[in-house]
């Protein structure tokens, strides 16, 4: 996709909405997904003796989107988080991408994935209202920053904004947090492997 013209298409819908609805209470999104609730990979509730959340960031996220949808069956969300952590195959070094798509597809969602930190493809998927989780390196984050360090790691991103450059994202270890263009490609490529994306619908 050609980002140049998709910017000024969503630029020219954001006007012409603002000018039919009279322009005062809407937020200026480019694009958004289903939004992820933030469940703290480390602190989640109903915390048991014992959890140890160092690796869910996947199973985090995961746990986010089934109570986005509705398909938490009750459970804490650390039991939630436990669960999806079995589901997707976590281990000590974290989850696969395999293993987050076959727990979303578990869920009934259809997917999609890209290598690297192609923003075009992002942005259509925001577009098309997919959820969109990104694998890229937990250092490379602003609020995670460490020279010299690198550990893969999951977030969701949920909503493109400013003409598309500049992202909202569910960091599991973090919150819900903003991040520029420039830094969302920087945290997917940074990623030892070179990261890739997942889309979910």
């Amino acid at each position: 996709m050609n980002r140049i013209a998709f910017r000024r298409a969503g630029s020219l819908l954001a006007l012409a909405l603002a000018a039919a609805c009279g322009g005062s209470s809407l937020e200026k999104l480019d694009a958004q997904a289903p939004d992820v609730p933030y469940v703290n990979q480390y602190n989640p509730a109903g915390k048991y003796a014992g959890y140890d959340g160092s690796e869910y960031c996947g199973p985090a996220l995961l746990a986010g989107i089934a109570k986005e949808r509705g398909q938490s069956g009750g459970l804490s969300d650390a039991a939630l988080v436990g669960w999806f952590a079995a589901l997707a195959g976590t281990n000590d070094v974290g989850t696969t991408g395999n293993g987050m798509i076959a727990a979303l597809e578990w869920m009934g969602m259809r997917t999609d994935a890209n290598r690297g930190g192609d923003l075009d493809w992002i942005d259509d998927e925001l577009a098309s209202g997919h959820d969109v989780i990104a694998n890229g390196d937990f250092y490379a984050l602003p609020a995670h920053q460490r020279s010299g360090f690198h550990s893969g790691h999951y977030v969701a991103i949920t909503a493109a904004r400013g003409g598309w450059s500049s992202y909202t994202v569910t960091d599991p270890a973090g919150g819900i947090i903003s991040l520029s263009d420039l830094q969302l490609q920087t945290f997917i490529e940074s990623h030892p492997q070179g990261g890739f994306t997942i889309s979910a619908w």
